[in-house]
C-alpha cells in the first residue's frame, strides 16, 4: 500500500513538472529576471519564422491601441485594393468634427477632395493622419458603422480574442481596445501586403494639389523607431521594417514594430508608455525605449536557439507520458495480484 502511495506521489510530481515546462516562455522569462520593459504596461516579443514568443507581459490585457488601429484600417483597404490603384472622393463626414476631432492645421484632407488611394494610405500610415483613416473607412465601408463592423469581423477572423474597434483611426477610447498578442496577429497579417511594407518604411510624402486645393503640402514620418530624431539613438534602425506608433492621452505611447535581423523576423508591441527624462532636459517615449529593450533580448539568438526549447518540451512530454502509462499499468498489475 505504501508503495502505491509513493507511486501516486511520483505521478503527481511528474505532472507538476510537465505544467511548469509548458508555461509560456514569456511567463518563465518574467519570473527569472527583472522586467525589461518597465516603462510600458503591456508588451510582447514574437519571432515569426519559428512562431516563438520570447517575452510577454500582460499580453492578453485589453489596452487602448491609439493610432496602431490604422494597421487594421490598412488591412481592409488592401484586401480590396492591394495595389492601391485609382482615386476616390473624400467624404464630408470623414473630416467633420463629429468623426475627426483632431486634424493638423493646414495639413489635412478636405471634404469633396479627389485623392488617390496611395496618397491617402501613405498619409495615414506615415503621418498617422486621422482624416485619411476616416476617408478610407467611409469609402470602403460606406459608413463609420459599416467599416467598424468590417474591422471587428476581420479581427475575429485573425483570431484576435481581446479586440474591439469603434473607429478606424484610434482616437476613440470607448469600446475600443486590443491586446499586445492581438496586435502582433494584425501586424504580421498586414506585412503580407507589398504596399503596406513599402509605405511603413517611407520617411514622408506629399498631398498634391487637387480639385479642392491649389497648393499641396509635404509631411514627414512620425515613426521614431524607424526615423529617430537627434535626441534618440537606437541601434536597430538598419533592421527596422516598420510599423506603427500611437498616442492619445488615455493610452500613453504605444508602438508595434517589425525588425528583420540575422535571418529572423521579430514583431514587438508595447502599450501604455510614459515620458522618460533623458537627462538633458528633454524626454524620451517609453514605448520606444522599451521596444529597444525587447530587441536587445534578441542579440545572438538563432532559429536553432528558438526551436530547441520546443523540442525539449516535446521530448519531455513523451517521456512523462510514457512514465505515467507505465505507472498505470503497474498499478493495475498489482491490483490483479491482490
Amino acid at each position: 500500500m505504501n508503495k502505491d502511495r509513493r507511486l501516486k506521489k511520483y505521478i503527481v510530481a511528474l505532472l507538476l513538472s510537465l505544467m511548469i515546462l509548458l508555461m509560456p516562455g514569456g511567463a518563465m522569462a518574467e519570473s527569472r529576471q527583472e522586467d525589461p520593459t518597465p516603462n510600458t504596461t503591456a508588451a510582447i516579443l514574437y519571432e515569426a519564422t519559428t512562431g516563438t514568443v520570447l517575452y510577454e507581459k500582460n499580453a492578453d490585457e485589453q489596452m487602448l491601441p491609439a493610432s496602431m488601429t490604422k494597421i487594421m484600417t490598412a488591412i481592409l483597404v488592401l484586401e480590396q485594393n492591394p495595389q492601391l490603384e485609382g482615386e476616390f472622393t473624400v467624404s464630408e463626414d470623414a473630416v467633420s468634427s463629429y468623426y475627426c476631432s483632431y486634424m493638423i492645421p493646414q495639413m489635412h484632407l478636405l471634404g469633396g477632395e479627389v485623392i488617390s488611394y496611395e496618397d491617402c494610405m501613405r498619409f495615414m500610415l506615415v503621418r498617422s493622419a486621422n482624416d485619411a483613416a476616416n476617408a478610407l473607412a467611409f469609402e470602403i465601408g460606406g459608413s463609420m458603422k459599416g467599416f467598424t463592423d468590417m474591422m471587428n469581423a476581420k479581427a475575429e477572423e485573425l483570431g484576435c480574442e481581446n479586440t474591439h474597434f469603434s473607429d478606424p483611426s484610434g482616437l476613440s477610447a470607448y469600446k475600443h481596445y486590443t491586446s499586445a498578442r492581438d496586435m502582433i496577429k494584425m501586424a504580421e497579417y498586414a506585412m503580407q501586403f507589398e504596399k503596406f511594407r513599402e509605405l511603413v518604411l517611407q520617411d514622408g510624402g506629399t498631398i498634391p494639389p487637387s480639385n479642392k486645393r491649389q497648393k499641396g503640402f509635404d509631411y514627414g514620418s512620425v515613426n521614431g523607431m524607424v526615423f529617430p530624431d537627434a535626441g534618440f539613438e537606437q541601434p536597430y534602425v538598419q533592421y527596422m521594417k516598420g510599423i506603427k506608433d500611437g498616442w492619445i492621452p488615455q493610452s500613453g505611447y504605444c508602438y508595434t514594430g517589425c525588425m528583420e535581423k540575422d535571418g529572423l523576423i521579430w514583431y514587438s508591441a508595447v502599450f501604455g508608455g510614459e515620458d522618460i527624462p533623458d537627462g538633458n532636459g528633454g524626454y524620451l517615449q517609453g514605448a520606444y525605449v522599451d521596444t529597444v529593450a525587447l530587441y536587445d533580448m534578441t542579440e545572438g539568438l538563432t532559429a536553432e536557439d528558438l526551436k530547441t526549447p520546443k523540442t525539449a518540451i516535446w521530448i519531455t512530454l513523451v517521456v512523462i507520458a510514457a512514465a505515467v502509462l507505465a505507472a498505470g499499468v503497474f498499478i493495475q498489475h498489482r491490483k490483479k495480484k491482490q
